[in-house]
């Protein structure tokens, strides 16, 4: 497979994170419901890679979003991207169409499955990665994970399999340092059962590698570090923004401090 880019500006891509970043903070407040923190961790490295294979590559892929409790960041992509905007649009409603607060798999075209339970995206990728390889197929199934279910033991068993079949499964992992789990032995421990790439979030150079990953046949962990709650000074790695709401008032200081970190 030739290798992917990604050719919008840095500038612009500011510019996308920086009106994602806006409209998450909204949408939470309204709705009164999102985990905004890893909402936005993640949105600091999805919204490129999402740019470069459905907007500039039109990439043949299949994505999974384990860590589904971030999916307001996810559908918030979709909905500034224009692939889909319905969730977004009807994020946590009372209406009979609403998206709930896991990520729903009629969200997607490419969303093998709907997601919530941390620990379990990756087994069930792992499915869809082996049906693809009995298939004689070459798409890659994304796995987006984040760092607080990398304790799950279905995870751990999966990766051992993942590699020992060679399933060309993408696993994306924000790490966010969450503060509601230790999760420094396992950032230690990782890099000494299987091989990994380390890359910063907040590095448009380190962003366009990992993009280029996706196209390499076989297996991949891409560790991305990121921060909760990334791009809003003074708020960020604060435990009550895991999940926590604003009020208008912290939600109109907040839109004050969004400031886009984005290197080259």
């Amino acid at each position: 497979m030739k290798e992917l880019g990604l050719n919008i500006s840095k500038k612009r891509m500011k510019e996308l994170l920086y009106e994602n970043t806006i409209n998450i903070l909204k949408k939470a407040t309204e709705v009164k419901a999102g985990h905004i923190g890893g909402s936005l961790s993640m949105s600091q490295f999805l919204l490129p890679i999402i740019y470069s294979l459905e907007i500039e590559n039109k990439f043949n892929y299949r994505i999974l979003l384990s860590k589904g409790h971030a999916s307001l960041g996810f559908y918030s992509i979709l909905n500034l991207l224009k692939i889909n905007e319905k969730p977004f649009e009807n994020y946590c409603t009372k209406k009979s169409s609403s998206f709930h607060g896991h990520t729903c798999k009629k969200s997607f075209n490419k969303l093998i499955a709907s997601s919530g339970s941390l620990g379990h995206g990756l087994p069930i990728a792992m499915g869809f990665a082996y049906t693809e390889k009995i298939r004689n197929r070459n798409i890659p199934i994304i796995c987006i994970l984040g760092d607080g279910e990398l304790q799950e033991g279905t995870l751990w068993e999966s990766l051992l399999h993942i590699f020992n079949m060679n399933l060309n499964i993408k696993i994306l992992i924000d790490f966010n340092n969450s503060i509601e789990t230790n999760t420094s032995k396992i950032d230690e421990g990782i890099k000494n059962l299987v091989k990994t790439s380390d890359y910063s979030a907040h590095s448009y150079k380190d962003i366009k590698k990992a993009i280029n990953l996706i196209t390499s046949q076989g297996p991949e962990i891409i560790i991305f570090r990121t921060t909760k709650l990334a791009n809003v000074n003074s708020y960020e790695s604060k435990p009550q923004w895991h999940a926590g709401i604003p009020n208008l008032d912290e939600l109109n200081d907040m839109l004050k401090k969004v400031h886009i970190r984005l290197e080259d």
